[in-house]
């Protein structure tokens, strides 16, 4: 992960620490037949096809042998008003034991428990996604049910199971300290990961700040609606976030993700948008209005009509946007293949929990916990994707503002860059006198240059003039080139009358040596029109006016002298008068 920032090895601490928490609670995970080593559980269920058999109806199927053994890898054939029902039969015990009967289906429409109190009553409680979760027995991420066990007791145990669609159930009885355990476990592990999603959101509005690219703001959406589909399907959003919202909570599980898988296309599109390529665009956008009909189309059939559907549309949709980033990633490979492996981390992990769900994978750690940890996973390696991709337009974004202010062939500020810098040295020496000189500089021999070697060499020579005034500049001076193509040293600070003129004497000099940038034997002729201390109070056209004249009076100088500094009296007509201070002849 060279070049990535140290917040993004910090996210990757994070994850270690989610992943640490996740694995023991996944141990727990798997249904089971015993019981914290108390013996086996005898388990059987019975299906109702009509499901209107009452709980005497129930008991005497099984009575009647009619109840098959359990088999925790088969999917209950529910929905269309069937109902599936389990009679366990728990071992004795030797000292009275507190357990806790698990059913770990988030989204399971109702679970019903039935068991006799110590008057022989039959007494049943209830939870599942018809029911607000704050009136469950045990407010859990999925249907709990607290036992009480006392010796000698062989206590029998009937659950009435309704689903809107065909199902595994997998169930568990545990001690109550285990139990206790394993939630804190899972609630550490979800927690993790709230607090990662929390911190990436803000760390996504700070770059999309600091870094001016909206794109952050996508993924900070993107972030959130993924971490509520995780919380929804994990049935932490039910026990914290709407409790006593019992429709919303069975409604979230599937209209967040789809609204979640339509915002992934926007987030894609956005990421990968190009010139020339509205079919991708175009397609990336259908697929996220498709989304947003989904989720209506669910709110109004219903889950029973519709369970089979967002699995049916989300994996040929992930497919596309997974092919998108893939032909993306070809093209931009340092950005897209962080971002196509994230994704693609979550995508494997919606995939293997959705083939478990319609009976196709047995369960796992990774079907148990793989939309976490896809989830999980994807979030530093987008992170480090996007980072690379803003760090690519900050770049090019310098570039552009230097081409702004930069002459193209030189490599200079430009005829912009100069005005602003001259402007500004000009009133603050109006402020304080001895502040400041200026040198304009000329190649004089440059229609030679041209005329016998070619353009290209006469280009060479700027480029070499440019080099020549650079090596006489501070680090607060400013080197520009003026429009008509002369260069300028501006000088800042107090430079004094033999500063100037030993600058103006090693730029000529430089000039007169001998460069690989030129043609075998030619060297620079380079003449300075100087301004010094009291500058003249002049605008900087008018003082780079002046300059110009006075270069111009040395092409008529018989004693070819190759330097001429202008005094600080307003523009006059050209003659001799017009350079109070002593010129420095070149060795031209």
């Amino acid at each position: 992960m060279k070049g990535c920032p140290p917040g993004l090895v910090f996210l990757m601490r994070v994850l270690l620490a989610f992943a640490a928490a996740a694995c023991p609670a996944a141990v727990q995970a798997h249904a089971s037949s015993g019981w914290g080593g108390r013996g086996p559980i005898d388990a059987q269920y019975w299906i109702d096809a009509s499901g209107r058999a009452a709980f005497e109806q129930a008991r005497g199927e099984f009575a009647a042998g009619h109840g098959r053994p359990a088999d925790f890898d088969r999917v209950m054939p529910l929905g269309g008003g069937g109902v599936l029902w389990y009679r366990l039969q728990l071992p004795q015990v030797g000292a009275a034991a507190q357990a806790v009967l698990t059913v770990s289906i988030p989204g399971v429409q109702r679970v019903e428990m039935f068991r006799a109190d110590a008057a022989g009553t039959w007494r049943s409680q209830a939870a599942g996604d018809t029911i607000p979760v704050d009136q469950w027995p045990v407010r859990y991420l999925y249907p709990t049910f607290g036992l009480s066990v006392q010796p000698g007791e062989a206590p029998p145990i009937y659950m009435r199971i309704e689903n809107s669609h065909p199902v595994r159930v997998p169930w568990q009885v545990q001690d109550a300290g285990a139990f206790i355990e394993t939630a804190k476990l899972r609630h550490l592990a979800l927690g993790v990961y709230v607090g990662l999603t929390l911190l990436v959101v803000l760390l996504s509005v700070a770059n999309a700040l600091s870094w001016r690219d909206p794109i952050h703001l996508y993924y900070a959406v993107h972030v959130v609606l993924v971490g509520l589909s995780v919380l929804s399907l994990s049935g932490l959003a039910g026990e914290y976030l709407w409790t006593s919202n019992a429709w919303w909570n069975d409604t979230a599980s599937i209209l967040i993700p789809a609204i979640s898988v339509g915002w992934a296309a926007l987030f894609v599109r956005s990421l990968v948008a190009e010139r020339g390529r509205w079919i991708v665009s175009g397609s990336l956008l259908a697929l996220a209005a498709y989304s947003v009909l989904m989720g209506l189309a669910f709110v109004i059939l219903g889950r029973a009509s519709f369970f089979r559907a967002p699995g049916v549309y989300a994996a040929p949709v992930m497919a596309f946007i997974l092919a998108v980033l893939c032909g993306f990633a070809r093209r931009r490979p340092e950005v897209g293949l962080w971002v196509l492996a994230g994704v693609a981390a979550i995508v494997a992990g919606d995939m293997l929990a959705l083939m478990h769900n319609l009976g196709w994978l047995g369960g796992s750690f990774l079907t148990h916990f793989g939309v976490q940890l896809g989830a999980a996973l994807e979030i530093p390696l987008v992170l480090v994707g996007l980072y690379f991709r803003s760090r690519e337009r900050r770049d090019n974004r310098v570039r552009l503002e230097a081409l702004v202010r930069t002459d193209p062939l030189t490599g200079v500020g430009n005829h912009r860059v100069l005005m602003e810098q001259l402007e500004h040295l000009l009133g603050r020496s109006r402020r304080d006198s001895l502040l400041g000189a200026v040198l304009r500089v000329s190649v004089a021999n440059l229609d030679a240059i041209r005329k016998a070697h070619g353009r290209e060499a006469a280009e060479a020579a700027w480029v070499r003039a440019a080099e020549c005034v650079a090596r006489e500049a501070a680090d607060t001076d400013t080197v520009a080139r003026e429009e008509g193509g002369d260069l300028v040293l501006v000088m800042e600070g107090q430079v004094t009358h033999r500063h100037a003129v030993y600058a103006a004497r090693n730029i000529v000099a430089h000039g007169l040596q001998f460069s690989d940038r030129l043609p075998r034997g030619v060297t620079l002729q380079l003449r300075v029109g100087g301004a010094r201390a009291p500058l003249p109070h002049l605008a900087a056209p008018e003082l780079l006016a002046k300059l110009r004249r006075a270069i111009d009076r040395l092409a008529h100088d018989p004693q070819r002298r190759a330097l001429r500094f202008v005094d600080s009296s307003p523009p006059d007509a050209a003659g001799p008068s017009s350079a109070s201070a002593p010129e420095v002849a070149g060795d031209a």
